[in-house]
């Protein structure tokens, strides 16, 4: 009898909204952005991160580190993050043409004058620091956190699926799928949350260059919007990945230094 309501249970588990989940995956949608023109034009790797979830219902409320799982977020390369002139790890209320790092937990555009008050956690020791080129945990800390101030209660807070995107324009940046960001171009975003831009400048970069950041932290929230789920105890909802930075065609580079030489000698 025992393993009959289990079985049963199982079939409801799999049918419905009640398979709607937070999924143990990141996708990392990777695109080139170009500033400028001529001589003086730089290029720049953005890299938006998504928890992938199932449903709309879904709710991924914060990042963090516990003691078992530090959380981390590394370069391995060594690269700085670029960010837009006066700005922190906060979202900002300038876009700045996708070059500007910064955390979340589903605001994707920062245009929303960051409505979902994002926080740092108390080990995200530069949160708040202008120009920060790299993401500090305190030492000995379980590294570095954020989370919305406002809550993702469904009831009272508005903001609370500001991570659920749904619409004909709602598909990946990236111009070129690259093997392990799980996403590929034109992929949707549907159902999947936001929690950070990273940027990186590749300008002048070598055509065989590889850039790729690993991000490691456990995240919090609701699977269908009712059930409460957290990495702390449950390591389903813990991420440890590696996500590749796109690169600027071959040449492109080469292409910016030759204009530049043409406008000297017309002058």
């Amino acid at each position: 009898m025992r393993n009959a309501s289990l079985a049963a249970a199982a079939t409801v588990v799999l049918t419905g909204s009640a398979f709607a989940t937070i999924t143990n995956q990141l996708a990392g949608d990777s695109y080139i952005v170009k500033v400028g023109a001529g001589a003086d034009a730089r290029f720049y790797s953005v890299m938006d991160v998504y928890v992938k979830c199932t449903a709309s219902t879904d709710i991924v409320s914060s990042t963090f580190g516990v003691s078992a799982y530090v959380a981390s977020t590394v370069m391995n390369q060594g690269d700085a993050f670029v960010q837009a002139a006066g700005s922190s790890w906060a979202p900002t209320t300038n876009n700045d043409g996708g070059v500007d790092s910064f955390v979340t937990a589903g605001l994707r555009s920062q245009g929303s004058l960051n409505l979902l008050n994002m926080q740092g956690d108390t080990n995200f020791t530069n949160y708040n620091t202008p120009g920060a080129s790299a993401i500090i945990s305190a030492a000995g800390s379980a590294g570095a956190g954020w989370y919305p101030g406002i809550g993702a209660n469904t009831n009272s807070n508005p903001y609370a699926r500001a991570g659920y995107y749904n619409g004909v324009n709602n598909v990946a940046k990236a111009a070129a799928t690259i093997a392990g960001n799980n996403i590929s171009v034109g992929g949707s975003l549907d159902n999947a949350w936001m929690v950070g831009r990273f940027v990186i400048d590749v300008t002048g970069l070598a055509d065989n260059a590889v850039k790729t950041m690993t991000m490691k932290f456990a995240v919090a929230g609701k699977n269908n919007g009712v059930t409460t789920v957290t990495g702390a105890t449950n390591a389903a909802y813990r991420y440890n990945q590696l996500l590749t930075f796109a690169v600027p065609a071959p040449g492109a580079a080469a292409l910016v230094g030759l204009a530049g030489l043409v406008g000297r000698r017309r002058r």
